[in-house]
């Protein structure tokens, strides 16, 4: 889902529909390893007589669901990057500066998931904040969106696609 996460931004951003292969690649390998995952956490729930080992599983479930809901994410962006190339909706080089501020905060926030050696707890404040600053940059963006509308620097092609991204970039931070 990382992976997926930073080839679609630079899909997006370089209009390489070219790549769109490898994400829907990843994407299948993904949904393949959630289904199973999830059908061996119901095998083994069906065993487990205690609380906590029930929980435990369950948040097991709710990880996979999200990890595929984040490749699911990955996938609407790349997508757009044929709509991009297909209709030649071009961005202004703050709209491009904001999409490359979502993407470094993407990768950071899926690094710090990644990343094994921090602790649980610490970690769940850390990246409670990095999807609070996705929520304040997404809320941002569209009103700097907003604004390039009513300057007529935006187009409505442009807009539309814009916001769409700006849709899944947020979900990718609920997800997370």
């Amino acid at each position: 889902a990382k992976k997926n996460i930073s080839l679609s931004f630079d899909a997006f951003v370089n209009r390489n529909t070219d790549l769109m292969e490898q994400v829907n690649q990843t994407e299948e390998y993904i949904d393949f390893l959630n289904k199973e995952i999830s059908k061996y956490i119901s095998k083994v729930i069906t065993h487990e007589r205690n609380e906590y080992g029930s929980k435990i599983l369950n948040a097991y479930f709710k990880i996979t669901s999200n990890v595929e809901r984040i490749g699911d994410h990955a996938i609407n962006i790349c997508g757009y990057s044929n709509m991009l190339k297909e209709r030649n909706i071009q961005f202004s080089e703050t709209a491009q500066k904001e999409i490359q501020e979502m993407k470094e905060i993407c990768d950071s926030l899926m690094d710090h998931l990644l990343n094994p050696e921090v602790d649980a707890l610490e970690s769940y404040g850390v990246i409670a904040s990095m999807e609070q600053k996705i929520d304040d940059m997404t809320k941002q963006h569209r009103e700097n969106m907003l604004q390039r509308i009513s300057k007529g620097t935006c187009t409505d092609e442009g807009s539309i696609v814009y916001s769409e991204m700006l849709t899944d970039f947020e979900r990718i931070g609920d997800h997370a």
